[in-house]
């Protein structure tokens, strides 16, 4: 999946002595390069650092095909989503190597894997008609549809 950590530096305070400071944050990307991360102090009496993240995305290209995959967040089971995330052996994954850059993209798996199963989505062309079955035909009969709708509304 190539997803990248991009918060590097601890984003929680230690409130206790003996205790060191470490990162919470998973900001995870698969573009690294768009995004501009910052870190900053504390606010008030919280124990945690304000992390700000600024990402800046351009349309994709017309002319680039392909299909780009269309997430129904809506329709999401976020219940099951929670239950499958709260019973996995993070253990096994998380600590699968001591190579901190191939955990990740084994946690990456993982919640790639879930998204599929409990977000509904679709594939869908990139560049070309989103929906293919839209014909003459169609385009038609909405003309028509709009038509009438204009008639009755202006009498």
């Amino acid at each position: 999946m190539g997803l990248s950590q991009l918060v590097k530096q601890a984003t929680r305070v230690p409130d206790v002595v003996g205790h060191t400071a470490n990162c919470l944050d998973l900001l995870l990307t698969t573009d690294p390069d768009r995004c501009i991360v910052t870190v900053s102090s504390p606010i008030g009496t919280s124990d945690h650092c304000l992390v700000k993240s600024v990402s800046t995305f351009s349309p994709p290209d017309c002319d680039s095909r392909g299909e780009r995959r269309m997430w129904r967040y809506k329709s999401a089971d976020w219940d099951e989503m929670r239950h499958f995330f709260a019973s996995y052996p993070w253990q096994q994954v998380c600590f699968s190597s001591e190579d901190p850059s191939s955990c990740a993209d084994a946690i990456s798996d993982v919640v790639r894997q879930a998204m599929e199963y409990y977000i509904p989505y679709s594939d869908v062309p990139v560049g070309g008609s989103a929906h293919p079955w839209f014909n003459a035909d169609c385009a038609e009969a909405e003309k028509r549809k709009h038509s009438a709708f204009l008639a009755w509304a202006g009498s």
